[in-house]
């Protein structure tokens, strides 16, 4: 198994959609770090992580209400990459993550 764990803001508030007999809960995380570039300068990049939490039931999905954007939050699950034509006709990926588990931070 694959697992990775994320720290990071809500980019978006959280849609939930109907997929088959099941419901995805589906929100951005923006995961952030700095490090200094070879001139030494700080530099912050931010990695945009699509994350999806899979429900069966309605009152399963309640809580989506509660993933506003700006919300910290701590992120344990399996990720996929995905890839995708951009608006320029060039090939990007994506990263994903199916969301086991997750907490509030603040």
């Amino acid at each position: 198994m694959l697992k990775v764990l994320l720290s990071g803001n809500i980019g978006n508030d959280a849609t939930v959609n109907e997929v088959g007999t099941s419901k995805a809960i589906n929100f951005d995380v923006a995961v952030s770090k700095d490090y200094k570039n070879s001139k030494g300068e700080k530099v912050e990049k931010t990695e945009w992580i699509r994350a999806v939490i899979w429900r069966s039931k309605e009152s399963d999905t309640k809580f989506a209400e509660y993933l506003k954007k700006g919300k910290k939050v701590l992120i344990e699950g399996e990720p996929y990459s995905s890839g995708y034509k951009n608006k320029d006709g060039e090939i990007q990926s994506a990263l994903h993550v199916n969301v086991k588990d997750f907490e509030f931070l603040n």
